[in-house]
């Protein structure tokens, strides 16, 4: 529930240039870069700073103990930008090597390593430096939304808490940050429900929201409450199909017994707040 936007103020007159960051990662790493997080791999010519200002112009003294991460190694290559990327690519990935040259841009200092991308991210998701080490032992690749889906009951009490909204229907769902797809697919439904009502948005972090061990899941992944003031899940349900029937293509179901192949289990809880 934190703002995840930095405005970096430059002289009088000049624009504000704002960034979006990835609230749960402890590096303060932009949206700019959902590719590399959803493949789990970062590509020559990715500059990730310890301090957001830095992802700004710096006028001046460098702040003191300003540090960067570059990239060197593996080229560039085809990786979509946020695509959702399959489990065993995003396991190959995450054991696969990556040279990084760490960067002490105050003392003006650096040192390549080798180690994997793994390492890499999970610095960047804990702020522990120490997985830079390359003698450390490998992570644990991060649970999925996937994973993270079945646990959802685990929450309802929390936005229960939360929310002012104490009659009509909520929708509660996974939404993978780092996937255009996940996204795109949130934003269709929030913009199909606001179409005919209110509608009342709480996003919570595996943690915030009482998921059991939430550590172990990607830090990207929030779980997304809509509630619907006044309007019960029998009526909110057929703008949920149109959203998110067919992989969420939007195209309605032809029949009624297409319809009720859909099942709104697969993609989240929908329940009456009466």
């Amino acid at each position: 529930m934190t703002d995840r936007t930095f405005a970096a103020d430059g002289e009088s007159g000049m624009a504000v240039r704002k960034l979006d960051f990835f609230d749960e990662m402890v590096w303060p790493v932009p949206l700019s870069f959902a590719g590399a997080i959803s493949a789990m791999r970062f590509e020559q010519g990715d500059v990730l700073y310890r301090d957001k200002a830095a992802y700004c112009a710096l006028e001046g003294a460098i702040p003191h103990g300003l540090s960067a991460i570059q990239v060197l190694l593996p080229q560039r290559s085809t990786r979509g930008l946020g695509s959702e990327v399959p489990g065993d690519r995003r396991q190959s990935n995450w054991r696969s090597e990556v040279t990084v040259e760490l960067i002490d841009l105050e003392k003006g200092r650096s040192e390549v390593r080798v180690l994997s991308q793994g390492k890499l991210a999970t610095a960047l998701f804990t702020g522990d430096e120490a997985w830079l080490d390359t003698g450390r032992e490998e992570p644990p690749l991060p649970a999925s939304a996937r994973d993270l889906q079945p646990r959802l009951e685990d929450s309802v009490g929390r936005f229960r808490g939360l929310s002012k909204t104490k009659k009509g229907s909520r929708f509660i769902f996974v939404v993978d940050l780092a996937g255009d797809a996940s996204r795109s697919k949130a934003s269709n439904v929030e913009a199909a429900l606001r179409a005919s009502g209110s509608v009342e948005r709480i996003d919570l972090s595996p943690a915030e929201a009482g998921i059991e061990d939430p550590g172990r899941f990607h830090p990207a992944l929030i779980v997304r409450g809509l509630a619907m003031a006044k309007r019960a899940s029998h009526q909110v349900l057929p703008i949920l199909r149109q959203c998110l029937y067919a992989g969420g293509s939007g195209t309605a179901p032809e029949s009624d017994q297409a319809s009720d192949r859909f099942s709104i289990g697969r993609h989240g809880i929908l329940q009456n707040l009466d």
